[in-house]
């Protein structure tokens, strides 16, 4: 597993895409800095790595999606897996090598983003709310449980179009009735998986405070919520790719 897993690490690295991703993080949050101090904008370290780190990672969430997409949707694009499945790997070693692919180019995308943007906020002054690992962390529930959602749609779709098209739409829609729902129906909302990936909603220091104690979940629940969802993506991905021919 760990040859199938550094060839793709290496067809990943050497490709344009990979850089420039990289390098829009890094003019992202240059960028920042430079709107914030010629406007005089009166940032604190909190302020700006608060702002920045969030803006990040939801565009993290967006090229997550895509370059999960591609590890199988481009398998079958250039029509490489069935020679793939051909090979002395298992079709579980193989889904296994693309899973934790994803997760491992995923991870280290968030921890560059978590470099630059704390570098970055030294330019700004100490006062105010001191900056907290534990808001870095948290960040990281969403992009991994939409690792586990694109590859089970990249099983289902032949189109890395689709497959990313498929994985926004639901991201999108179920977000937005769950955030309708919030002020409507909170008991119903909290059985929406979307509704439970952002776990800061839990610290009163958090924007975001009061949603679970509108919902009436805690901590433990929408952890185990999204285990469990995770869980049947994976048995239903693993399924699926088992039985799937590319032939």
């Amino acid at each position: 597993m760990l040859s199938l897993i550094q060839n793709e690490w290496m067809k990943w690295w050497t490709t344009k895409k990979a850089k420039i991703v990289l390098a829009l993080y890094v003019v992202i949050a240059v960028g920042i800095i430079i709107v914030a101090k010629t406007n005089d904008f009166e940032f604190t370290r909190y302020d700006y790595y608060s702002l920045t780190f969030v803006l990040l990672t939801s565009l993290l969430g967006i090229i997550t999606i895509v370059f999960t997409a591609e590890a199988i949707g481009n398998e079958v694009r250039y029509d490489t897996m069935k020679h793939l499945l051909m090979s002395p790997y298992s079709r579980m070693t193989i889904y296994f090598s693309k899973l934790i692919f994803s997760i491992l180019i995923m991870l280290f995308q968030f921890v560059f983003i978590a470099a630059i943007v704390y570098a970055g906020s030294f330019v700004f002054s100490e006062v105010g709310d001191p900056i907290l690992f534990r808001d870095t962390i948290v960040e990281v529930v969403s992009p991994i449980f939409t690792i586990f959602m694109t590859l089970f749609f990249s099983l289902l779709f032949r189109s890395v179009g689709m497959i990313i098209g498929f994985t926004v739409l639901a991201q999108f829609f179920t977000s937005i009735a769950g955030s309708l729902l919030i002020g409507f129906k909170p008991a119903i909302a909290k059985w929406i998986v979307f509704m439970h990936l952002d776990w800061s909603m839990y610290f009163k220091d958090s924007v975001s405070y009061g949603i679970s104690e509108a919902m009436g979940t805690s901590l433990t629940f929408s952890v185990l919520f999204v285990m469990a969802h995770i869980i049947v993506l994976l048995g239903a991905s693993i399924l699926v790719f088992q039985r799937k021919s590319y032939t």
